[in-house]
């Protein structure tokens, strides 16, 4: 990891080329590190359940979205909602399906 006072950095963050990262920090700091490598890394059990909830909640929003009345539905429902009702229809499937 290093860390660089280049003034091109300034105000990057990112990867370039999946070879290095550039993170922004507080103070300005700029990090450089190398890109990881998460060949190796098995998700648990968890990952793959709670992976797998979310898409469920993401295909339940789009397929709301994508439905006009069901959206106009949605809308009417969730007006004290933050945020997009793309969002609040995917906090509501995760609010009615809890993890187990």
């Amino acid at each position: 990891m290093a860390t660089s006072k280049n003034p091109l950095l300034k105000g990057f963050r990112g990867h370039i080329d999946k070879m290095i990262v550039v993170k922004q920090y507080p103070g300005d700091r700029t990090i450089i590190t190398a890109y990881p490598d998460m060949s190796r890394v098995k998700p648990s059990k968890a990952q793959l359940a709670a992976k797998a909830r979310f898409s469920d909640a993401v295909a339940y929003a789009k397929g709301i979205m994508n439905h006009l009345p069901d959206k106009e539905l949605a809308a009417r429902r969730l007006t004290d909602r933050k945020g997009s009702l793309y969002h609040a229809l995917i906090a509501e499937y995760m609010q009615q399906h809890p993890a187990k």
